[in-house]
């Protein structure tokens, strides 16, 4: 089935595994360029708290926020963002390796999967029009699900008073009846992000069918290898922690501190991991030293989800380092 098709690498793994080392060790091995798998690297500003990449060299584009702009045009997604605008964004050089996907969208900006897909199909095209190997690097589980899977995404429409009944209920709530409802969906799903808790059982009620259930597949459109990066839980842990700490350090706190004063508490990208417990500490809900407790905390939380969703696919193919990892893509790269 995937014979003719266009071959991609997707490095899978959870926060902290060393995705972004082994993405570029492949890239220079095979000539390839990077697009980041994140739901939270496409937002602009937030760059302590998602671990992005650094650039090999100067400040990311001047324009560091989009502002609206009279007559912009293009499709719209809500918001006054367009795909063009997505398109528009350039590339990060990290290592002299192109990365895409960085920097998309505001934080105030609702970016979905399908949008994603859209994108990633047009760079995945892109790449390989200039004879270079597309390699997909993140750890947002959906999102590589999306290009490799090829789900429908036909919405169900919002129901204003089943929202406002949902929104009434606690996360503690909201989560239990998922699990019973939908099991798979309860042991993946970010479990402190009340707007994805909302949205999953408004589709769980409104449809009566998991998610899962509800999910269509088209046919696939590359043939792809999916590399996974295993670390010890220990160790992954000790990463993890260490991480936070160098964040606080290099000034995650500031970096917080601007994006409220421009885009409030509750816009979407402030919902990440990193984000809402400084700005809990803002509020004054608990001392900043709480609150990094709780980013480690429940970054452990995320890691696992993360690698539960991924130990269920059967095609991941699982290394500890980078040699293991470029000899499964030499493998697979070379294979007729």
């Amino acid at each position: 089935m995937t014979q003719n098709l266009p071959k991609i690498l997707a490095v899978v793994g959870p926060t902290c595994s060393g995705k972004t080392g082994i993405g570029i060790a492949l890239a220079k091995c095979f000539g390839g360029e990077v697009i980041c798998a994140d739901s939270r690297t496409v937002y602009r500003g937030m760059d302590i708290g998602t671990a992005k990449p650094a650039a090999d060299s100067g400040p990311p584009p001047a324009k560091a926020f989009d502002e609206p702009e009279a007559g912009r045009g293009g499709r719209e997604l809500g918001g006054g963002l367009t795909i063009e605008s997505l398109f528009a964004s350039p590339s990060r050089m990290v290592e002299g390796i192109p990365h895409w996907g960085i920097d998309l969208v505001d934080p105030s900006d609702v970016f979905t999967v399908s949008q994603f897909q859209e994108y990633a199909d047009q760079k995945i095209a892109e790449i390989i029009a200039r004879g270079n190997a597309p390699i997909l690097v993140g750890g947002t589980g959906m999102y590589i699900r999306s290009i490799i899977d090829r789900p429908n995404y036909a919405n169900t429409e919002p129901d204003a008073a089943l929202r406002s009944e949902l929104e009434a209920m606690s996360d503690n709530e909201l989560l239990e009846e998922i699990a019973s409802r939908d099991p798979d969906t309860a042991s993946t799903i970010d479990d402190r992000n009340r707007r994805r808790l909302i949205r999953a059982l408004e589709i769980l009620r409104t449809t009566g069918k998991t998610l899962a259930d509800r999910q269509e597949f088209a046919e696939p459109i590359y043939d792809a290898l999916q590399i996974g990066i295993t670390k010890p839980r220990e160790k992954l842990y000790a990463d993890i922690d260490l991480r936070v700490d160098e964040m606080i350090g290099r000034g995650l706190v500031d970096e917080v501190r601007v994006l409220r004063e421009k885009f409030g508490d509750d816009c979407p990208g402030m919902s990440g991991i990193g984000y809402r417990q400084i700005v809990d500490f803002f509020q004054k809900k608990e001392q900043l030293r709480d609150a990094v407790i709780r980013i480690k905390y429940d970054s452990h939380h995320y890691a696992k989800r993360q690698e539960t969703w991924f130990l269920r696919d059967s095609r991941i193919l699982w290394v500890q380092n980078a040699a293991e990892a470029v000899g499964k893509a030499e493998s697979f790269l070379n294979a007729v």
